[in-house]
Parts: C-alpha cells; sequence; structure tokens
C-alpha cells in the first residue's frame, strides 16, 4: 500500500493515526534523512575508566601499569595487550585495539568527561541514567528521543541492539543486531533471503494480489471497529505494512565481518551492528543506533576480562569508523561511549583473580561532529570520588558542580538541535547547564 491509498482508507474509516504530539500525515515517503548520525556505544554490566581513560598510578585501583600515559592533552591507561595475557587463542589480541593504538588514532577528536556521579551502582537504574539522563523510570534514550525529533516518519530511525533503548511511544523501536534477519524482514518474499538469485515463495503478481487483500480486509475490519485502542492498533500495522517496501532501499552488505573463535564472537557481533548502523544512515533512513557490548561486570579476574572487553570495545568503534569513513559519512557522526557505572574503588580480593565490584563513579568519552576534541573535563580523586568542575570554564574548582547524567545529556540535546522540540520539552532535564561541555 503506498502512502496516498492509505490516507484515503484513513479518511473512510474515520481512522485518526496516533503519532507522538499529535496526528502524523503520511503523505509522502518522506526525505532521505541526512545527519547528523548518531551512534550510542554501551559497555554493559559497567567498565572501568581506571583501565581505560580516568588512569591511576600504581596502587590499590590499578595493579598491572605503571602510571598514566598521554595522547596530547588525554590521559589514558597505557595496557599492553596480548593473547596469553588476556586467556585467548593464539592470534586473537590482533582484532583488539590497545588503549595506546586507539587514544594515539582518536585523541584529538575525543572530549573525555572523568567524575561522571551515576547516584547508583543498580545496573538498570545506571542504564537508564547513562542514556536517558534521568535514574529513575519513565523517560527516553536519548536515540529515541533524538530520532522522534529529527525523523519521526522514517521507518528505521532508531535500532537498537542492546543497552537502555526505552522510547516511551515516541518513535517505533527497530531491535536488530543480526543483518540476517533483517534480510528476511526485507525481502520477505525469497526462500533465501541472503541470496537474491533464489526463487520466490509467490510471483510478483501473486504478492501483490496477496497485499492488495490484506489491505481491503484491514480497512473492512477498521471501518467496523469501534474500540479505540483496537483501532490505534490496527492503525500501527496499516502503518508497519505501509512501510514495507521502504526496506528495499536499504543497501546491506554482501559480506559480514567474520572473526576466528568463539572468544571473539561478542566483538563479531558489535561489528556486524555497526555494519548495519552505516548501512542504515546511509540509506538515509536512521538517525541513532544503540552498539551493544557485554561482559564488562568483573566481580572476578578483573584484570583479564576487563582490559579484553575494553580491548574489543575499541576496536568495534574503531571498525564503525572505518567503515562510516569508506561509506562517505564518518563527518557526521556523533559517537557516545558510556557504560552502566564504573568498577572500584579498588579489588574485592587478594589474588590475582580479584575483582571489581561496582562503583558510581564513572567516566564517558564522546567524538564527532559538533564535538570539540582534544579536552579531558573532569576529574577524579586517588580513592576514585568526583571532583567538582565550573560550569562555565569547565576547570576543576572547590565549590563547584560534580558532573552528572542530566548534565550531559542536556548538552547532548543541545548538540543535537533537539532541545526545543516537542518529545524534549515533554521530557525535561534538570541537570546544571554546561553550554561548552561538549562543544568547547
Amino acid at each position: 500500500m503506498d502512502r496516498r491509498n492509505f490516507l484515503k482508507i484513513a479518511g473512510m474509516t474515520g481512522l485518526a493515526v496516533s503519532a507522538p504530539f499529535g496526528v502524523r500525515h503520511v503523505l509522502a515517503q518522506p526525505d532521505p534523512y541526512k545527519g547528523p548520525f548518531f551512534v550510542l556505544v554501551n559497555a554493559s554490566g559497567g567498565w572501568d575508566p581506571v583501565y581505560l581513560c580516568d588512569p591511576k598510578n600504581k596502587g590499590p585501583l590499578n595493579r598491572i601499569y605503571d602510571g598514566p600515559a598521554s595522547a596530547g592533552k588525554v590521559n589514558y591507561a597505557p595496557i599492553p595487550i596480548d593473547d596469553a595475557a588476556l586467556g585467548l587463542e593464539p592470534g586473537g589480541s590482533a582484532y583488539l585495539m590497545s588503549n595506546q593504538q586507539f587514544f594515539e588514532k582518536y585523541a584529538a577528536q575525543l572530549t573525555v568527561l572523568n567524575g561522571v556521579d551515576m547516584s547508583t551502582n543498580n545496573h538498570d537504574g545506571g542504564s537508564r541514567a547513562t542514556w536517558s539522563g534521568r535514574l529513575s523510570e519513565g523517560f527516553p534514550s536519548f536515540g529515541a528521543l533524538v530520532a522522534a525529533t529529527r525523523a519521526p516518519d522514517s521507518s528505521l530511525a532508531y535500532i537498537s541492539s542492546g543497552g537502555y533503548d526505552a522510547t516511551e511511544g515516541l518513535i517505533p523501536l527497530t531491535r536488530m543486531s543480526s543483518i540476517d534477519a533483517l534480510r528476511r524482514v526485507a525481502y520477505p518474499n525469497q526462500t533465501d533471503p541472503n541470496n537474491p538469485d533464489t526463487d520466490q515463495f509467490h510471483s510478483t503478481s501473486t504478492a501483490a494480489r496477496i497485499r492488495k487483500a490484506q489491505e481491503e480486509r484491514l480497512a473492512a475490519q477498521l471501518a467496523q471497529q469501534r474500540l479505540p485502542r483496537v483501532k490505534t492498533a490496527m492503525s500501527e500495522l496499516t502503518l508497519a505494512r505501509a512501510s514495507d517496501d521502504v526496506l528495499k532501499d536499504l543497501v546491506l552488505p554482501a559480506d559480514l565481518v567474520d572473526l576466528p573463535g568463539y572468544q571473539l564472537s561478542d566483538l563479531r557481533s558489535m561489528m556486524q551492528q555497526a555494519q548495519l548502523a552505516v548501512a542504515a544512515f546511509k540509506a538515509g533512513m536512521a538517525v541513532a543506533v544503540n552498539l551493544n557490548l557485554g561482559g564488562f561486570d568483573t566481580h572476578a579476574n578483573h584484570d583479564v576480562d576487563q582490559v579484553r572487553q575494553l580491548a574489543k570495545l575499541l576496536a568495534g568503534v574503531d571498525f564503525l569508523m572505518t567503515e562510516a569513513e569508506q561509506a562517505g559519512i564518518a563527518g557526521d557522526l556523533v559517537i557516545m561511549m558510556g557504560s552502566d557505572f564504573a568498577r572500584g574503588p579498588g579489588y574485592n580480593a587478594d589474588n590475582q583473580y580479584g575483582g571489581k565490584d561496582h562503583w558510581s563513579i564513572t567516566s564517558a568519552m564522546l567524538m564527532g561532529r559538533g564535538i570539540a576534541g582534544g579536552r579531558v573535563i573532569g576529574a577524579t580523586t586517588d580513592d576514585q570520588l568526583a571532583r567538582p568542575i565550573d560550569p562555565g570554564s569547565l576547570g576543576l574548582a572547590d565549590g563547584g558542580k560534580v558532573l552528572k547524567p542530566e548534565t550531559i545529556h542536556l548538552a547532548l540535546r543541545k548538540l543535537a538541535a533537539v532541545a526545543d522540540g516537542a518529545p524534549a520539552k515533554a521530557y525535561p532535564l534538570a541537570g546544571d547547564d554546561m553550554p561548552k561541555l561538549l562543544t568547547g
């Protein structure tokens, strides 16, 4: 069904298509979305900034490197990676990325935020706060908010492969971490969606007749229906079917990235998520995408498992950037890397298998279009407590303000030019306004 025919059916049946903040008028295929594109990279489980972007001298918080290293003005933990130290099969570490490699390549593009107080060490609450700016339930993720504001009619405006992705009804959510699964949705009449040369289940003419019969049946049911909730659900089905053909414009990668062995399966999944994200951005369909990598809840064997997962995360972000550069959209990306909270302070056991428990003071890293690079804002003390900063100068200042998720998201909303939109106004944030936090 094309959108004009749907509108005619809606008019004949008295259907008002529900959408956030008013009726959605679907008169024509929306123009391709040109950017900026937002990628929210979730380190699920609680990462350790002391082993990443908030380095400490060797001691109670750090058992494996001598002290901070720097790339420009950005300090990092100079942890070497190798197969034996990370418990990988021979050659496995070649697919990962060390802190040194990552920060030397990207420090000039990064704003690092240290000493962010999550006010919780609960996984669900911390994830909500990191990605919505609000600890309590009932707030949409930033991905949903920016997608609903910038491209409310796009079929794939917000794609999530994990992490906090609540939409609160602002925008449909596409949960999709597998390109193979997306091919099945995009090409439902192909016996093998991964091979365009395979047979169809139905001839093109038969498939068209089936679609026409579905449209007529749904229109008849809508005409007879009187319950508002049922009519709303049926209208959503109609909109979904009306957008089926849109997916055919999505050019999916012919070759999915592949890595050897089960130990790299989560990184392989993240890289395939990145391939899907770039394809959706390139097609002008997606505004925001969640990428997700787990394995950071290191209550034991911290010095091996945490370092390995961080090296995978950085490799995944680097792969995303490489794919985006090849697609010609790297300059339009905005990337935020974050986690539920941090780990520490210190270890929960004295042996080599000791872990670090949940800790509410964490870090976030951002880079991309509009983000000022080569900066570190905020800090933590030697016992991993947040140090306050001056909201104007952003320098460390006794009596200043401690960074909070609300403050980060106020700055994100302004950066994305959605702060004055209806979705943002429906979900206001009460954090401290720091106008130069991301843009310098």
